[in-house]
């Protein structure tokens, strides 16, 4: 039964990394641009626009630093991926492989779902979005460059650039220079670098939100129930939402501008959200393999060797090694004989955080193989312990290194063993891996010698071999995953530890 379990491993190991191998490479399909972004007072900063199958997309996170905004998501809703881009005051909510989009309240649709790229949560960057948050967009004249603007008002506000002139400026913004020179009562020609200028000016179109007073409620100065009472509205009244605060709307009435909570207000959905369970966590997460390769070396038998120890000393999976040789289990190893052993080299592949994202059959189980100790860092406390690869074949089955590493694992955890993942960085030969950890030790009895049988295995495992192999005051093992490592129980990738990675991997 072993063997044959370990054969299908194998089988799957194979399948995994021809999929690596045949992926195109990591990002054949994705087009990257710097555009160049101004605010609303035409301080200039740089976006990157990424560009994937004819499509446009932007990251939300590094638009709303650049509007000084603020993005977030649910970090344990591998399901939706829920998200959240407040700026200046409009909030939109995303769900992950979804084209609806929630605007202060109302659902709308956006041209393609948001979609996570290279570990980067992305929107598509279109007409529709410009029109959610006001944005203009022109093309460098010199250059073909994009520029994004935020209006300053109905006002397109530029820093000028080298080079510039009055004459590419009308060009650019399909303007004149004399209405140019007007705006900013200029009585020269002469521009230098840096300089404010209004260029054009822009007809904003906001989406209009209707909603119905559920109740009689007070109309308030500011977004708090304890702000100043303004005046009142009664059940049944309409009013124009116009942004939206925390629990508070801000609405527009025939008697003023204030904000009410959302509670109180209903708007009609002429869109039903049926956003489906997105399956990019379930599924494989294809990673840079460039540089990778294998070799082979040859040992000869020792006395004593077995399949596994052999496999163990050169940082291999035993099945690995069997196939190599056209072993078995329960194939006889005789001193003197040769054996075929293959040799990993995996290219460091560190991302912009030094963080590398790395698939567990064809790199992460070479990278930390059985008997490697490492160092590994919880990314939300900061606090770290050390611990020892002990086994395992899908995934990483570790063991912490001492009493006191055992407590501080506990205490990362919440103070107690928890199946909860979590992201972590693992530290190990001077590499910064992402992987994720869950933090309840099983299948083993502390003290008891290894593979000895035991009744009460840890984790509810039972009665059978003792997976415990270091005194430590932990029961057994625990798991670690990089990307596409597989569960025991059914051999299927974990979504949880797959966002898990991505967090730990930087994913904004």
């Amino acid at each position: 039964m072993k063997s044959l379990l370990r054969f299908w491993l194998f089988v799957v190991t194979i399948i995994i990394l021809s999929l690596v191998i045949v992926s195109p490479s990591f990002a054949s399909d994705i087009q990257k641009e710097e555009a160049l972004f101004f605010d609303a007072n035409g301080n200039p900063s740089y976006i990157t626009i990424i560009n994937k199958s004819s499509a446009a997309y932007l990251s939300p996170y590094e638009l709303s630093r650049i509007l000084g905004g603020s993005f977030a998501f649910d970090p344990k809703d591998y399901n939706f991926l829920q998200s959240k881009l407040i700026v200046d005051q409009n909030e939109l909510i995303f769900k992950l492989d979804s084209n609806v989009v929630t605007f202060n309240g109302k659902n709308l649709y956006m041209d393609g779902p948001m979609q996570i790229i290279q570990n980067r949560i992305c929107v598509p960057y279109s007409s529709t979005f410009k029109t959610y948050l006001n944005l203009f967009e022109f093309r460098y004249f010199p250059s073909g460059k994009r520029m994004i603007f935020k209006p300053n008002g109905n006002y397109i506000v530029y820093s000028v650039q080298s080079g510039d002139s009055l004459w590419i400026l009308s060009q650019m913004f399909g303007t004149s220079i004399e209405i140019i020179k007007s705006l900013n009562n200029l009585t020269s020609d002469t521009l230098y670098v840096g300089q404010k200028l209004i260029v054009k000016k822009v007809s904003l179109n906001p989406v209009q939100i209707t909603g119905t007073i559920k109740w009689w409620t007070y109309v308030k100065a500011a977004p708090s129930s304890s702000s100043q009472n303004l005046f009142y509205l009664t059940q049944g009244q309409t009013v124009n939402v116009i942004g939206k605060q925390a629990d508070f709307y801000k609405i527009s009435t025939p008697k003023g501008t204030g904000y009410v909570s959302i509670w109180a207000v209903d708007i009609k959905q002429d869109i039903v959200d049926n956003s489906k369970p997105s399956s990019s966590f379930y599924s494989f997460i294809p990673v840079d393999t460039s540089g990778d390769y294998v070799t082979y070396t040859y040992y000869k038998v020792q006395s004593g060797d077995t399949i596994w120890s052999i496999a163990v000393k050169f940082g291999i999976p035993d099945y690995e090694l069997m196939s190599a040789n056209n072993l078995n289990q329960n194939s006889y190893l005789y001193v003197g004989q040769t054996l075929k052993v293959p040799v990993h080299t995996v290219a460091v592949h560190s991302n912009e955080y030094g963080v590398e994202m790395l698939d567990w059959f064809s790199q992460g189980n070479y990278v930390f193989p059985i008997g490697s100790v490492g160092k590994f860092i919880d990314i939300q406390t900061g606090k770290y312990f050390f611990a020892k690869r002990t086994m395992g074949a899908s995934h990483a089955d570790v063991e912490t290194l001492s009493f006191k590493d055992t407590q501080i694992m506990k205490e990362i955890f919440g103070g107690s063993f928890s199946w909860e993942r979590r992201p972590f960085i693992l530290e190990v030969n001077g590499r910064r891996i992402a992987v994720s950890v869950s933090g309840m030790p099983h299948a083993g009895v502390d003290g008891v010698p290894y593979n000895q049988n035991v009744a009460n295995r840890s984790g509810g495992y039972g009665y059978g071999p003792n997976l415990d192999t270091i005194v430590n005051g932990m029961d057994g093992h625990f798991d670690v995953y990089t990307f596409n490592g597989l569960r025991h129980k059914d051999n299927q990738i974990d979504p949880q530890h797959q966002l898990a990675v991505s967090i730990a991997a930087g994913l904004r």
